[in-house]
């Protein structure tokens, strides 16, 4: 690698690396992944509702009692998480009763109310009414309760003992501890938990090589457009620029991508005391995350289909980059890049789920799905190594070299070309140029 390359390298990552851009978003990017995978649940935690009041009509006399007892609790403050009310309405008078309640929540007097109508063993129907019905969760709350008192009246009024009867039930529950059979053995491992870990390390890699090889891209215009290429293709070669150029906002990526597994191995580690202390206990929630393996080779591979994923992609880049005069054309016209991206990200998901068919092993070694599908039966796979995983390293390298000697002849045209807008066909001759 000569002295004028390695300049392009450290000119292209050690201008953006200390950048405040890309130090701030370097530091931000771990909090941004919780954010966005498990913010939702830290979020709810922090704007908890103040307590609720319900009236509640039963005109089965029989089920206020027992749903409030079960739907008691108190909020992190201390306070009560719901105030149930009975209110008697008689039947004839249901519906001025109504008009009553629908303007105290409009009033803010009371959150909701229920109706539970006389025949609800039978009907099996309440009436939920509240200003806002968004809060499902609760709702199914509700519903869970109420169906538990119904069928203890239900199995009552056949005869049958219903605390023994929900006793049997609860004993006869089964839970699948799954096993992943390895060559040494068998090995505990949780399917959802493998799942979501690729899943968030899938669209890690995803995220990263299509806004870097944008990154490239632009650098590629933006010297084009200012007529700087000209000065520097008449000291180095267009295919050194490129490889150059390449290698150093790659270098951007890696540096995120090993700042990212650090954090991810140490979330790994401390994750559930962390999620415990934000007031996320539910038990099965942390089993999952208890259950998530984060492992070496696991975070090696991920490296190596990144840098083979971005070396891939970013040469399409740079040759779009060339053949555009301006941001705004490379931003339409790298849409075909955009869409491989997305439909391998989607692919992944099937495949993650299904690591070992035939159609699993054929599309993860087609080369623009190979970095994140091949990554994601790896990862599922772990410890183990999916067949094809090597099989599609090599096909990766070949078809990467192949197309980077396609499109650096692309690249060696395009960057000196002003005013002519891009098309297939033009590139295609460029190609054919000696």
């Amino acid at each position: 690698m000569s002295k004028k390359v390695l300049a392009i390298i450290e000119r292209e990552y050690v201008t953006r690396a200390k950048t405040k851009g890309f130090i701030i978003g370097t530091i931000l990017f771990p909090i941004i992944l919780v954010l966005l995978f498990s913010g939702i649940f830290i979020v709810r935690t922090l704007f908890k509702p103040s307590t609720r009041t319900y009236y509640i009509v039963d005109q089965t006399g029989m089920i206020f009692d027992e749903f409030a007892r079960i739907q008691s609790g108190k909020l992190k403050n201390g306070e009560p998480k719901y105030r149930f009310t009975l209110k008697k309405v008689p039947s004839d008078s249901m519906e001025a009763s109504l008009e009553t309640f629908q303007s105290k929540v409009m009033q803010k007097e009371i959150y909701g109310y229920l109706i539970i109508p006389e025949d609800v063993v039978e009907s099996r129907k309440v009436r939920y009414s509240a200003k806002n019905v968004s809060d499902f969760e609760e709702q199914e709350s509700f519903s869970r309760t109420l169906s538990w008192i119904v069928t203890n009246y239900r199995l009552k009024n056949k005869g049958l003992p219903a605390d023994e009867i929900r006793k049997e039930m609860d004993q006869g529950k089964v839970s699948l501890v799954s096993h992943q059979v390895t060559e040494k053995g068998e090995i505990k491992k949780s399917g959802i938990s493998s799942y979501i870990l690729t899943y968030i390390l899938t669209y890690v890699m995803f995220l990263m090589m299509m806004i870097y090889g944008q990154i490239l891209m632009r650098s590629v215009i933006e010297e084009k457009s200012q007529r700087i290429t000209e000065s520097i293709v008449s000291a180095i070669k267009p295919l050194e620029l490129m490889f150059g150029k390449i290698v150093g906002v790659c270098g951007l990526g890696l540096t995120q991508l090993v700042i990212f597994g650090g954090f991810m191995l140490a979330a790994v580690t401390y994750a559930e005391p962390l999620f415990r202390r934000f007031g996320l206990s539910s038990p099965e929630f942390l089993r999952i995350i208890r259950q998530l393996h984060f492992t070496a080779p696991v975070f090696g591979f991920m490296i190596l289909f990144f840098l083979l994923g971005f070396v891939f992609y970013s040469g399409l880049y740079a040759a779009l980059g060339a053949m555009v005069n301006t941001e705004d054309e490379g931003q339409q016209y790298q849409m075909p890049l955009i869409f491989f991206f997305i439909m391998g990200y989607f692919i992944m998901f099937t495949v993650a789920q299904n690591p070992d068919t035939a159609r699993a092993f054929w599309v993860s070694l087609f080369p623009p799905f190979t970095p994140m599908v091949m990554f994601a039966r790896i990862a599922v796979s772990d410890p183990m190594i999916p067949s094809g995983a090597y099989l599609s390293i090599l096909t990766m390298v070949i078809s990467t070299a192949i197309l980077i000697y396609i499109v650096s002849k692309i690249y060696r045209v395009g960057i000196l070309m002003y005013g002519k807008k891009p098309s297939i066909k033009e590139a295609i001759k460029w190609i054919r140029y000696k």
